[in-house]
């Protein structure tokens, strides 16, 4: 029997035949991942942004040595995968990164993990039903994480009070944004379909686009080029690069985010240095700009996932986030909610236009019945009596 064979019994028996690839780190996990491969990964309290790149990546299963859902908040990594249809063995223990990498192994509907006749590693099979009890459990772990956010904000401000009141620190771009909208795209949940949802506000308004790191190409791809690039750039593309009016260059653990590339290919550039995260800073950018209006996409807003976005970069936090959009005030809408509330408004002519084709519709559909012909043309000169047409 061949191997692909071998597969498709296995998965139809409930088995899961795949080869390992192991990370503690997911984003580098990612690089190598291909589909069909076992993502074997390290993380406690698996993060959404995180968990719909994996699941992008079409792994065969992911099996975690941490808990993906450990109760101190609501991750909502676990939902994603196994709504996405992929099997999770969670709390595999530290013993699964031990494995050597590229090892094919089988994965059982119990949790237990076999190369051949050997045992590598056994856990838990997430379902829908133990996924969403762990998520109401860890409800009631917020307050002590809530806590702790309330501590990191309080020293973002102890150190970056300048930039947070005043924008200090943040160079000029050249683009004017007094009185205009302005929309940041960032690279978080489902950043893509809602920028899809966000298309006829796009097409109407014409807003400047402020693209935080490789959501610059997630813009290119919807034909908008982002006006401003602000982050780490080493994974945008040349084309988004040459189309912006502006980057600005900013690493938060103080990295040249793509300086010398952007040397490299004479693209001219500014920089700013700032604990602070890429989105939060672009926020400032735009508020102390003047924007009329700040739509967020991709950016933390509910307190869940200003907690997802502190577990996936701890040296970030998203502290800074919640105190940038305190900062911007009634200015700033997320995006969400503003695909949900906008409706498209048609021009003028375009609304005259589709009524005179339905009127005239009607009268031909009129015309060729029995007897329409003649009333039209009674009714006709009648009309043209009344207003001195057809004497």
């Amino acid at each position: 029997m061949s191997p692909s064979r071998r597969r498709d019994t296995a998965t139809a028996q409930g088995e899961i035949t795949g080869t390992l690839r192991l990370e503690s780190s997911p984003r580098a996990l990612l690089r190598r991942l291909r589909k069909g491969d076992i993502a074997v990964i390290d993380v406690m309290d698996l993060d959404s942004r995180t968990a719909e790149e994996l699941a992008a990546a079409g792994p065969a299963a992911v099996v975690n040595a941490q808990r993906t859902v450990s109760g101190r908040y609501p991750a909502g990594g676990a939902a994603v995968l196994v709504g996405a249809g992929i099997r999770v063995v969670d709390d595999a223990t530290s013993a699964v990164m031990a494995l050597m990498d590229g090892t094919r192994a089988t994965i059982f509907p119990d949790g237990v993990m076999r190369a051949g006749d050997r045992e590598l590693a056994r856990g838990t099979v997430l379902t829908p039903d133990t996924v969403g009890d762990a998520m109401a459990d860890a409800e009631e772990g917020l307050h002590v994480q809530l806590a702790a956010f309330a501590a990191d904000a309080v020293d973002r401000i102890e150190h970056e009070a300048p930039m947070l009141l005043e924008a200090r620190g943040i160079p000029d771009t050249g683009v004017d944004l007094a009185g205009r909208q302005v929309v940041i795209v960032a690279p978080g949940f489902q950043h893509r379909s809602r920028l899809k949802a966000l298309r006829p506000y796009l097409r109407e308004h014409r807003p400047v686009i402020i693209a935080v790191s490789e959501a610059a190409d997630t813009v290119m791809e919807g034909a908008y080029p982002a006006t401003v690039i602000l982050g780490d750039v080493e994974s945008v593309s040349e084309r988004a690069l040459a189309r912006a009016a502006h980057i600005m260059l900013h690493d938060p653990a103080g990295g040249e985010a793509g300086a010398s590339r952007l040397d490299t290919l004479g693209l001219a550039h500014s920089e700013v240095e700032s604990s602070l995260g890429s989105a939060d800073v672009a926020i400032l950018l735009a508020r102390s700009g003047g924007a009329a209006s700040i739509v967020t996409l991709g950016v933390a807003g509910d307190l869940t996932s200003l907690l997802e976005t502190s577990a996936h970069d701890h040296a970030v936090g998203a502290a800074g986030t919640f105190l940038a959009r305190l900062q911007a005030g009634d200015r700033i809408v997320d995006a969400e909610a503003l695909s949900v509330l906008y409706r498209h408004r048609y021009p003028w002519w375009v609304v005259i236009a589709l009524l005179m084709s339905a009127l005239l519709a009607l009268g031909v559909a009129f015309w060729i019945t029995p007897g329409g012909g003649p009333w039209l043309e009674d009714a006709w000169h009648t009309v043209g009596g009344w207003i001195g047409v057809g004497r």
